[in-house]
Formats: C-alpha cells, sequence, structure tokens
C-alpha cells in the first residue's frame, strides 16, 4: 500500500471506530450460543447412551434435520435481510428480541423427553423418542438459524475497522469458550458414566443454561443500535442474491472452511463422552487433571492467532489454525491405537494451540467476504450471507451428529436393554477404535483438507483488503453525512 493510501486508511479508520460498550454488549451475546451448542454436543450421549435410540432412528432423524438445514436458513437469511428498519427498532434487533426466549425453551426441551421412554426398545417406544429428537432438534435450530443470523449480521455493518472487528472477536472468545467449555465438560462428565442422578443433574443444569442465556441477547438489544445507513434502498430478491453471493470467489472458499470448521467441531464434541468413557478411561477429576496441558495451550493459541492475524492477515491466521489442529488431531488418533496417554495429552495440546482460531477469525473473515460483495456490487447483504453460509456447514453437522453412532455400531458398541447400557459386543478394542477414528481420524483428516483448500483458493489476501476498506469507508461517510449522522 502507498504512503498515501496507507495515510487515507488510518485517517478514515478513526472515524469508523465503536464504543467500547456496543463491543461488550454485542461480545456478551455470544454466551447463548456457546451454552447451547457446548451442551448439544452430548445429544448422541444423551439419546444413544442413555435414552437408547438406535442408530436406525438417529440415521433418518439426521436425514431429514440436514434437508430442513439446507432449507430453512438461506429462507431466513433472506427474509431478514429484505426486513426494513420501523421505528429506529433496526430490521436484526427485533428478531433477536422475540426470538431469544423461544430459542431457549426450545433448546431446553431438546433434553427433556419423559424418562419413562428410557431404555425401551420396542417399535413404539422407539418411535416416541425418535419423534421428539428430530422435532425438538428442527424447533431449536429454526430459533437458532433466526436469532443467530441476526446476531452474525451485526458485525459486519457495526464496524469496518479491522482492528476494531478483531477486539470484538477477541471479547468474543473470551466468553465463548469458557462458556463452551463450561457447557461442554460438565454436560460430557456427566454423561461419560451415566446414572439417574448424573442425568437428573444434567437435565438441572440445561434448565440453567436456558434461563441465564436470554439475559445477553436482552442486553445487546436494549444496549446496542444498528445502522441505517448500511440498509439498501432497494430490496433484491432472493434468487437475485443468490447469484450473487456465488459469484463471490471468496464466499465459495468461505462455504468450505465452514462446512469444515462446523463438522470438525460438532465430531468432536458430540464423540467426547464416549472419548472419556472408551479411550481415556478417565474419571471425572482424573479428566480435568489431563486438561491441565490443553488448556494452557489453548490459552496461549488467543495470543498466536491475534499474533498472526494482526502481523501477517486473517487468511495467515486460520491457515496456521487448520494445520496445527489437523497435526494435533493425527497425532491423538495414532496415540490412542497404543492408549499411550502421554502422547494423547501432547497430541490435545497441539491441537488447542491452533484450535481458537474459529472463535477469534471466523466472523471476521466473513465480515471481509461480505464487504468484498459491497465492494463489487454496492449493496451488503449480511443475513444472506449468514444464511446461505451454512449451505455445506448445517448438513455436516448432521454428518457429525449421524456418524459417530453409524461406526460405533459397524464396530459393536451398541445399547442393550438388558445391561442398561452400551456394551461392546465385538470387544473393547474395537470399541475403542471406533471411539477413537470419530473423534481424531475423520476430524484430522478434515482439517488437512480445509487447509489446504484454505490456503490454496482463499483470495483475500492483507494487501486486497486494505485496499477494499478505503474504498468502503469513503462510501460509508458520504452515506453518514447524507443521512445527518455525522
Amino acid at each position: 500500500m502507498s504512503e498515501e493510501n496507507l495515510s487515507e486508511f488510518h485517517n478514515l479508520k478513526h472515524a469508523d471506530k465503536i464504543p467500547m460498550k456496543d463491543k461488550f454488549y454485542y461480545s456478551f451475546a455470544q454466551l447463548p450460543d456457546n451454552f447451547y451448542t457446548g451442551t448439544m454436543g452430548v445429544l448422541q450421549a444423551f439419546y444413544y447412551g442413555w435414552l437408547g435410540l438406535t442408530t436406525f432412528w438417529i440415521t433418518i432423524a439426521q436425514i431429514l434435520f440436514a434437508l430442513w438445514n439446507v432449507v430453512n436458513d438461506p429462507i431466513f437469511g433472506t427474509i431478514e435481510d429484505r426486513t426494513r428498519s420501523t421505528k429506529g427498532k433496526g430490521r436484526y434487533m427485533p428478531y433477536i428480541k422475540y426470538g431469544a426466549p423461544i430459542f431457549s425453551l426450545f433448546f431446553a426441551l431438546v433434553f427433556l423427553p419423559p424418562d419413562i421412554w428410557r431404555g425401551k426398545q420396542s417399535f413404539q417406544i422407539q418411535l416416541y423418542i425418535f419423534l421428539w429428537y428430530v422435532i425438538s432438534l428442527c424447533l431449536y435450530d429454526t430459533l437458532f438459524t433466526i436469532v443467530l443470523i441476526a446476531h452474525v449480521a451485526l458485525l459486519p455493518q457495526m464496524t469496518l475497522n479491522q482492528k476494531d472487528r478483531t477486539q470484538i472477536q477477541l471479547l468474543c472468545t473470551l466468553f465463548a469458550i469458557p462458556a463452551f467449555f463450561l457447557a461442554f465438560l460438565l454436560p460430557a462428565i456427566f454423561l461419560a458414566y451415566p446414572t439417574p442422578q448424573s442425568i437428573a443433574s444434567f437435565k438441572f443444569l440445561v434448565i440453567v443454561f436456558a434461563i441465564l442465556g436470554v439475559i445477553p441477547y436482552w442486553l445487546l438489544v436494549h444496549y446496542v443500535k444498528e445502522h441505517s445507513e448500511y440498509i439498501p434502498e432497494k430490496k433484491t430478491g432472493f434468487f437475485k442474491s443468490i447469484k450473487i453471493l456465488f459469484k463471490n470467489r471468496s464466499f465459495l472458499v468461505y462455504i468450505v472452511y465452514d462446512a469444515v470448521s462446523v463438522f470438525l467441531l460438532n465430531i468432536i464434541i458430540v464423540t467426547l463422552p464416549f472419548y472419556i468413557a472408551w479411550v481415556l478411561k478417565l474419571n471425572a477429576l482424573e479428566f480435568i487433571l489431563f486438561l491441565i496441558p490443553p488448556i494452557i495451550c489453548l490459552i496461549i493459541s488467543v495470543k498466536i492467532i491475534t499474533y498472526i492475524s494482526e502481523k501477517k492477515s486473517v487468511k495467515a491466521a486460520l491457515s496456521y489454525s487448520l494445520g496445527i489442529c489437523s497435526i494435533g488431531l493425527l497425532i491423538i488418533f495414532f496415540a490412542g491405537l497404543v492408549s499411550n496417554i502421554i502422547f494423547i495429552c501432547i497430541g490435545w495440546s497441539i491441537f488447542m494451540l491452533g484450535f481458537s482460531g474459529d472463535f477469534i477469525l471466523h466472523n471476521v473473515m466473513r465480515a471481509d467476504t461480505i464487504d468484498w460483495d459491497e465492494f463489487t456490487t454496492g449493496e451488503r447483504r449480511e443475513a444472506v450471507y449468514a444464511g446461505v453460509g451454512p449451505l455445506f456447514s448445517k448438513p455436516m453437522i448432521s454428518v457429525a451428529l449421524a456418524l459417530p453412532p453409524i461406526i460405533m455400531t459397524i464396530f459393536g458398541l451398541i445399547y442393550i436393554e438388558s445391561a442398561g447400557g452400551l456394551v461392546a459386543t465385538q470387544g473393547t478394542a474395537n470399541a475403542v477404535l471406533a471411539v477413537n477414528i470419530s473423534f481424531a481420524l475423520i476430524p484430522g483428516l478434515a482439517a488437512l483438507i480445509g487447509f489446504i483448500v484454505w490456503v490454496k483458493f482463499y483470495p483475500l489476501s492483507k494487501d486486497i483488503v486494505e485496499k477494499m476498506k478505503i474504498d468502503l469507508l469513503k462510501i460509508h461517510n458520504q452515506k453518514k453525512y447524507k443521512l445527518k449522522r455525522i
């Protein structure tokens, strides 16, 4: 970048800074998503390992769930982008305000089927569990889509300032990672060795998370305002918007990255309760001690990811993240084959050195993609991107949820009614291998594929992003002046 452009960039970006309170409330609203996503990680441990829903019904449910996911995200994304601001309320905030309480309710319902159904293998009871499973999951995901699209769409329009965006995501990470681990590790410990008492504690925890999840959204709606200059004057049709999106090369790479990152996270958290019980074979205290080195590495990773993104680029930081995650997971897999707890811990620690990358930079990178769309077309469509972006990633959630029970069934780790739980019908070694494949090998290979695609094809280098922002900041300042905002 020339000295003239660099000076212009620095001068303009100071006019686009946002108050700290906006950063805080936006980031704090990341908590419910991570509470709920973390808890959803034990979905299969609850339904397959505790309730005894068979792989046949789980697979059918995930196919239906995937089909609904493909349909609902683009539709709600387009609806929210076509919503006009009314009486200063904005086009996204009403969806958060009225959707958040229902979102929390549906989250809790997923884990509250009648206890009397547990362990029954008759067709009638299996059908009841299946219907509760698929209907509650689709209701939860519908509100997840509505509320999360609105929340995600706010970030690109809050500021073009890359430093502010990264600061917001760092704050999000400070809230998100502890919330995610709290909401995932506690339920995972409860469900690794499930008993009626541990399941009762788990359900109580679910209700607490559901109640607490409403508070951050309420604060966001009441204290953060939308920018009216970002609302397009004309409405773009649904099919035209989709066509424009798929002309954006950075978006095409983004949807691959999104699919890989979502699959990676979901298959790992879905398999972890089984991994604790069958591969690590640790009790709750031993597992907490095992996590100390990986958690230290996770904290270090935040500094590493932030440094690379600031000194190099978002592309370089996410390349590092995917590459390190792949190496760590493959080490975990091979160490798991020989049950070497030390090398498994080393693998986990290496994996955690890259794990925070997606938490910190996923939305920043998506915002760059949306900026590029505005730069090339003159219009912003944040919610459409948030809705169409999961075109592959949402079905990958279903794949991630369905694969572990399928693999465990193939290797003989199945629910036996007379035993009241999972039994290794083909021997413990096969059961351990099935869990190890689900937890480490498959996500490790997925991360490697994502790394190759990302490095080779993602087009938004540091120079391109900086040049783009100079022009966009000029445009936004002109719009603010026109609307008498400055």
